[in-house]
């Protein structure tokens, strides 16, 4: 099965980033509201505050990809979900997907430019996990 092409996950990256960024700046003014003012990097406020930055996207993932059958709301607008042949999707897996992709991405996008160069579309991340991203559209006219 052929994944879903580059510049769709792209966009779908987008449109997601965009929720997971509004999620971030709600939880951090929730904290400051409660703190009562901006966390200090050696405090108790200042860890809870770290976490929400870097637990917050793979939250938001792993939820919908569990809970909403491989979509998230970015990759409902594209048309595309994260499938995986052998088994369910798992909390496990898509949380281990999610620090695969950040790696992917840390090391100057490599993970993601290989879906360029896959002969299934694949990232590193699909590879490591052995999921997929699929084009739905491409499921409804095979042909396309």
């Amino acid at each position: 099965m052929i994944g879903a092409g580059f510049f769709k996950r792209v966009f779908s990256l987008v449109y997601d980033t965009l929720i997971v960024i509004g999620i971030v700046l709600s939880l951090s003014l929730l904290l400051v509201i409660i703190n009562g003012g901006y966390a200090e990097s050696n405090s108790f406020a200042g860890l809870v505050q770290l976490l929400i930055i870097i637990l917050s996207g793979p939250f938001f993932y792993t939820y919908f990809w569990i809970s909403n059958n491989g979509q998230t709301v970015g990759m409902q607008a594209w048309k595309l979900q994260l499938v995986r042949k052998e088994k369910n999707l798992s909390i496990q897996i898509c949380f281990f997907r999610c620090f695969a992709s950040v790696l992917s991405f840390l090391i100057l996008g490599v993970g993601y430019i290989f879906i360029l160069f896959h002969k299934e579309n694949k990232s590193l991340s699909d590879l490591i996990t052995k999921t997929q991203i699929i084009d739905l559209k491409r499921l409804e006219f095979p042909g396309k």
